[in-house]
């Protein structure tokens, strides 16, 4: 009889054009400053969606079934009985993914591009084509309603009368909004039960957001409409400014509800439903097939294995779930039924069914609810065979989904279509089944990975496909930001790096008090593996403005010299955190190489450092150093040209070489007062102590009477110990022992590259990286640790007071990142460890961002992990640096097992990392995947060959050119494996030797690129159809 009845409902259908305002619902809305999500209905009800964003971390089948039992202990109290209903809503669509690319990242990245006056166009548009490849939008809802059904007799009365006295006091809506369906009694329940379901999940580790009214409307109309999707529509709702109507006829003209807000219906719907047979509906673009739930299943699963059945096939879909209490009267009634039934020996299987709820129900306290899903999925008007297939992939994938069953004959697909569509109404052609509420909240939306940031410049792939936002900047959700990445060699932690600074380049780090600039980036490095990001960034600046941008490669050689004492300008004594830099710095420089100081020698290092800056300034018994003309031809011209007058001192006593000096100091003090702060700064390198100066203050009478009569292991005193060491870093470093050389000049991205000054294997060669490490980290990120409370301290002139704080205050505004790559070479000197613990907790304060990048957890410290905000894992090398890195970073169960076995490193389709990161709602676990187009990958690679192929085409063309041309011929990011098949032909044919075939193959691939020929056969070709491309979208 009901297959008679649908077949007879389907075969009406076909001539029947549904009104789709008849799904509607909705009338109004009931807002206020404290909740702005509330929305009415015809028949009184109230109506809140709250956008599940998922799951903050990890879970393991375990973990998400206590997540389910749990959510049913809290909420079944709710869905006793009918008068509230909790409504699980999900969507996906690949299709959209291009639109939801450009609004969560792309579009903010192109404004800040031309804000900054730098062409990214290449990156962005290579994102814009390979992101939607692999990647797929989706959203996930609870809608939650409350049913007049909820209130006693009593106050259903009182809220007719409070509905009666409303329509008293407004004039007539007509066919506007009638807003006076409101009630602060419902509206009072409606709270109570959206801040009880909001909290449950949050406190269990469920982030959610609950949407405001208008983009609750908003959602709705998208859904119905998916052409409208990503348009910026917005409903106009009850509080909001409205333009009076003025239609044309007389009559219509002098209503009241010309002056009010029009109807939601009206705003919503702008064209018609029209059904295609009995299992299709057109509605606006699209025509979409509806799968109803027939039987719910024989093993309820959880929602996430029913996304990664249907996220393989990329799949456009929907489904509602609805779950509303009633269940006991329904059970009271079918086991009656069955109990009847189960007289008959065949029917036995259904008494048993029926046994086991209620043993649930009255052992574990389980209650059942009515449980009807229902699903739909799209394609084009037009395309109605690609839809047939996709509802049969949709279909099989429900079925497949513990052993449901589905239906595509629902009757009426428009209504069936319809149950799919969010706040709407409230409505379901599926069979309504009676659930346990355990079982039926594990199948519920929640189970999807959630991320803090709502948009961000960078967006990762979920490996189910969805799109996770990251914001480099924090997004208000991270204040503190210290980044631990660790990897094997070859596993993309440098490629993720490199794709962090380009997302912060890109970011809102780049707007400013000051207008739009670069954000501060510095990275220590070894070897050329930036090289590539940094030429990406000086071709987007363009000739004028590549200068912001540089690579240097640090040397011990003439014009690499670098002052570990120099100070701000104007300054006669550090800042407090340059201070301890400093002391640092000599510190490591007076420890023997087995890392154990001497007894004292902290103390005496302190002491001396004070003492030598003590000495370069005029007080009663200091040296201040001597200008000399010559030494600095652009502070000499500047000196003649402003026509400065310099102060003449008497020589010090016993000085005979100098009659009637001028201190250096002087010199900085009258640039300061000409304005001209830089070439002040140039005079004060001068006029600061050195290495040498050391020496002498040591020996001054205070220092020498206090630790001259310290005598070490070693039979010598303290002091002795100290000039020793001190000399002899003097004779090894040279570049550290003169005033500074090395100028950066206005770059606001430095990459520094160590590998020539930081070598490694013995005890002396490791002390030397880790001063280097330190030296690099005080030359390019000095100024970042700067705040303008330091303007008041006791060492700030006061002739240069309003100009640090000035500078100061916007340096603190600005957001800066110091990465160290390679953080293995120096963690044998407890040194460097310590200014890099001070360096990560006064990072907050001064809005510094540090990342620290190596091959294994232990090259971290135990207080560095402990400090750190965030742990990136891209894989783990044999099974115990697993062990020991889920033993570091305090790794749960189920982290573990990604950790141990979800990571196998880049891949075609990018590199899958792990991690562990602290937000403001609390800790985020997360298996994600970097995917990059090719010349993103070619630009951060560091891979020796690739490096070294790209640095030869570098040399031999722009090289924004060069990445397009391996970006073409290698559009997998690596040519490895061309390499590697050349060199194996070249060693077999001639016996060469495994150096000279890499010499020879390399050789030849530059060759074949730079003529277009062999592997590279019509790259000009290709490249020119790329420039057309580009010069007709510009």
């Amino acid at each position: 009889m009901s297959g008679f009845l649908t077949e007879l409902l389907a075969s009406a259908s076909l001539f029947l054009r549904q009104p789709l305002e008849s799904f509607c619902d909705v009338e109004t809305n009931h807002t206020d400053a404290v909740h702005q999500d509330r929305l009415v209905t015809l028949r009184g009800e109230y109506v809140s969606v709250l956008r599940v964003n998922g799951l903050r971390t990890m879970c393991s089948r375990a973990d998400v079934e206590a997540v389910a039992e749990q959510q049913r202990i809290e909420l079944q109290g709710l869905l006793e009985g009918t008068g509230h209903v909790i409504e699980g809503w999900y969507i996906s669509d690949p299709d959209q993914a291009r639109v939801a690319v450009d609004l969560l990242a792309l579009n903010g990245c192109e404004q800040i591009s031309r804000m900054m006056n730098a062409d990214f166009h290449d990156i962005i548009n290579e994102r814009r084509l390979r992101w939607p490849q692999v990647m797929r939008w989706e959203d996930a809802c609870y809608i939650l309603w409350t049913r007049p059904a909820v209130l006693t007799r009593e106050e259903k009365k009182q809220v007719a009368a409070e509905r009666k006295e409303q329509v008293k006091a407004w004039p007539k809506a007509g066919s506007g909004q009638r807003f006076t369906l409101r009630s602060e009694l419902m509206a009072g329940r409606h709270d109570a039960f959206v801040a009880r379901v909001q909290d449950s999940m949050s406190n269990l580790g469920i982030s959610t957001t609950l949407l405001r009214a208008d983009e609750s409307i908003t959602l709705a109309r998208e859904t119905l409409y998916r052409e409208t999707a990503g348009s910026g529509w917005k409903p106009t709702l009850v509080g909001d400014p409205v333009m009076p109507r003025l239609p044309d006829d007389e009559k219509q003209s002098k209503k009241t509800e010309n002056l009010l807000w029009p109807s939601l219906r009206d705003q919503i719907f702008n064209a018609d439903a029209e059904n295609q047979g009995g299992q299709l509906v057109t509605v606006g673009d699209y025509t979409y097939a509806p799968v109803d739930m027939l039987l719910g299943p024989e093993d309820p699963r959880p929602f996430s294995e029913l996304l990664n059945t249907l996220g393989r096939k990329r799949l456009p879909w929907r489904s509602s779930m609805i779950l509303e209490g009633g269940g006991k009267a329904a059970f009271a009634i079918k086991e009656t039924g069955a109990t009847m039934l189960g007289m008959f020996p065949g029917n036995k299987d259904i008494t048993r069914a029926f046994q086991a709820i209620k043993r649930m129900r009255e052992t574990e306290n389980h209650n059942s609810v009515r449980m009807r899903m229902t699903a739909s999925t799209w394609a084009p008007v037009g395309e109605d065979k690609l839809l047939r297939r996709r509802a049969a992939d949709l279909s099989q994938g429900l079925e497949s989904w513990g052993g449901c069953k589905t239906t595509r004959v629902p009757g009426d697909p428009l209504e069936a279509a319809m149950g799919s569509v969010p706040v709407l109404s409230l409505g379901s052609t599926a069979t309504p089944a009676l659930a346990p509420l355990g079982d039926a909240m594990g199948m519920m939306p929640w189970m999807r990975s959630a991320s803090p940031f709502p948009q961000g410049s960078i967006l990762f792939r979920k490996p189910d496909g969805g799109i996770w936002p990251f914001d480099p900047t924090g997004g208000g959700v991270r204040e503190h930001i210290a980044d631990i990445i660790v990897a094997p060699p070859g596993s993309g932690k440098t490629v993720l790096g490199n794709t962090i600074l380009l997302g912060l380049l890109l970011s809102s780090a780049a707007m400013g008090n000051n207008g739009v600039k670069l954000p501060l980036l510095a990275k220590l490095d070894i070897g050329h593996a930036s090289l590539g990001f940094i030429e990406m960034v000086r071709n987007a600046l363009g000739p004028d403005r590549a200068h912001e941008a540089i690579f240097v490669e640090m040397q011990m050689a003439p014009g690499f010299e670098v002052n570990i004492f120099d100070l701000q300008v104007g300054l006669e004594y550090p800042l407090p955190l340059e201070e301890v830099a400093i002391d640092n710095f000599v510190s490591l420089l007076a420890t023997p190489l087995d890392g154990q100081p001497f007894e004292g020698m902290d103390q005496l290092v302190g002491d001396v450092i004070a003492e030598a800056y003590r000495q370069c300034t005029g007080v009663a018994g200091g040296n201040p150093k001597h200008y000399r003309e010559g030494i600095e031809p652009l502070v000499d011209e500047a000196i003649h040209r402003l026509g400065l007058q310099l102060p003449h001192h008497a020589a010090a006593e016993g000085d005979l070489d100098s009659a009637d000096p001028t201190w250096w100091r002087d010199v900085v003090t009258a640039l300061i007062a000409a304005g001209e702060h830089r070439l002040a700064g140039i005079a004060q390198r001068h006029a600061v102590p050195v290495l040498q100066d050391l020496i002498a203050a040591a020996r001054a009478p205070e220092i020498f009477n206090r630790y001259s009569k310290i005598v070490l292991p070693t039979h010598e005193t303290l002091i002795d110990a100290f000039e020793r060491y001190i000399m002899a870093a003097i004779k090894k470093y040279p570049t550290l022992s003169e005033p500074t050389q090395l100028d950066l000049g206005d770059a606001r991205i430095i990459v520094l590259d160590l590998a020539r000054v930081a070598p490694q294997g013995s005890e002396s060669a490791n002390r030397q990286t880790a001063l280097m490490y330190m030296l690099g980290r005080y030359l390019i990120g000095r100024n970042f640790f700067l705040h303008p409370e330091y303007a008041d301290l006791p060492v700030m002139p006061e002739n240069v007071r309003e100009y640090h704080r000035s500078r100061f205050t916007e340096m603190k505004e600005t957001i800066k990142r110091l990465d160290f790559e390679e953080w293995h070479r120096p963690k044998e000197a407890p040194q460097v460890d310590k200014q890099a613990i001070r360096d990560v907790r006064e990072g907050r304060k001064h809005n510094v961002q540090l990342s620290f990048i190596s091959q294994r957890s232990g090259d971290f410290s135990a207080d560095l992990v402990g400090q750190s905000t965030a742990r990136w894992i891209l894989k783990c090398g044999d099974e115990r640096e697993a062990n020991e890195m889920i033993e570091n970073f305090k790794l749960t169960p189920a982290s573990a097992y990604v950790v141990r076995n979800r990571l196998p490193g880049p891949g075609r389709n990018g590199a899958p990392f792990f991690v562990v990161m602290n937000a403001a709602e609390g800790k985020y676990e997360q298996l994600l995947v970097n995917v990059l187009g090719p010349i993103e990958l070619w630009a951060f690679s560091s891979t020796p060959n690739d490096t070294a192929l790209r640095s030869r085409l570098f040399a031999r063309m722009p090289s924004s050119r060069a990445l397009r041309c391996l970006a073409i011929v290698f559009p997998g990011g690596s040519a490895e494996k061309e390499l590697a098949r050349r060199k194996a032909l070249a060693m077999k044919s001639s016996f060469l030797q495994d150096e000279q075939a890499q010499q020879g193959v390399m050789d030849a691939l530059v060759d074949e690129i730079l003529s277009g020929q062999g592997i590279a056969g019509g790259l000009y070709e290709r490249l020119e159809a790329m420039d057309e491309q580009q010069r007709a979208a510009a």
